[in-house]
């Protein structure tokens, strides 16, 4: 492995435990992080200044804080580690719907990067189309796999290409599945989201699929965010984490989509 990704990941794995230890404890010392992490203080102040730095926790008086800021404020490979176990769980659901040789849309977002971790772990010929250079990156990884990259403007922040152009080249598709990231989701306003640049990217991918499957973690139920993307009917599937309620799987249900979360045998 080269030394810089041994590094990298021994940095993304701090962080883990730092902000899992934040949940647990409202202030943290520099001591106490020392100590879970294994890190020498001088790392863990260096790791905190970075978390900081991208909205994940205050750093206060020998420790840090916890800080709930608004997501939209926090970077892309950032956001990557918040309920980094839950997406990792909840992404093996995928197992039930995806099918060696199936045609795949992957819109850009933070649950789709273990999204396609997965499917290259565990299938052998794909066609996926994406719009995000951090998802085309890891699907490099099977030689068997077509990966179709979208054209359109570069998003910096994102990691993801958007615009016009990009929309209309995915209204040339057709998808078996469409594995769509969101920011949120409720009863009342169906997906919604803080990424302007998204928001039609993932209408079109709607509109392309023939099967359209959300992936999203426990934090994203009964959310609004600001920009309307469709409603709940649209959808055939949405894949969540063991941390959803019996009563919000009852509650979507109803609405007419098919709820999958480790436990959902528990209640049929």
């Amino acid at each position: 492995m080269d030394i810089f990704m041994e590094v990298a990941m021994l940095q993304e794995d701090r962080f883990l435990k730092i902000l899992d230890y934040l949940k647990q404890k409202p202030i943290v010392t520099f001591a106490e992080l020392s100590q879970v992490t294994g890190a020498s203080v001088g790392t863990i102040r260096r790791d905190l200044s970075n978390l900081e730095k991208n909205g994940m926790l205050n750093v206060v008086r020998g420790g840090a804080t916890a800080r709930k800021d608004d997501i939209t404020k926090q970077a892309f490979d950032i956001r990557g580690l918040e309920h980094k176990n839950e997406k990792k769980e909840l992404v093996q659901l995928l197992e039930n719907i995806v099918i060696d040789g199936q045609a795949i849309a992957l819109n850009s977002g933070t649950t789709n990067v273990e999204t396609a971790n997965f499917l290259v772990e565990n299938y052998k010929r794909l066609t996926i189309v994406t719009n995000n250079l951090r998802i085309v990156d890891i699907l490099r990884k099977a030689e068997n796999f077509t990966v179709i990259v979208l054209g359109g403007v570069f998003d910096r922040e994102e990691y993801a290409i958007g615009g016009k152009q990009t929309e209309k080249e995915i209204l040339s598709y057709n998808f078996d599945l469409s594995i769509l990231a969101v920011n949120a989701i409720s009863e009342k306003k169906g997906i919604t989201e803080f990424r302007p640049k998204e928001v039609n990217i993932i209408k079109a991918f709607l509109q392309s699929s023939k099967t359209n499957v959300v992936v999203a973690d426990y934090s994203k139920f009964d959310r609004i965010s600001y920009i309307n993307v469709c409603g709940i009917e649209q959808l055939d599937y949405i894949i969540s984490d063991s941390n959803v309620t019996k009563e919000q799987i009852e509650r979507y249900t109803k609405r007419g989509v098919k709820m999958c979360t480790p436990k959902i045998g528990d209640y049929n």
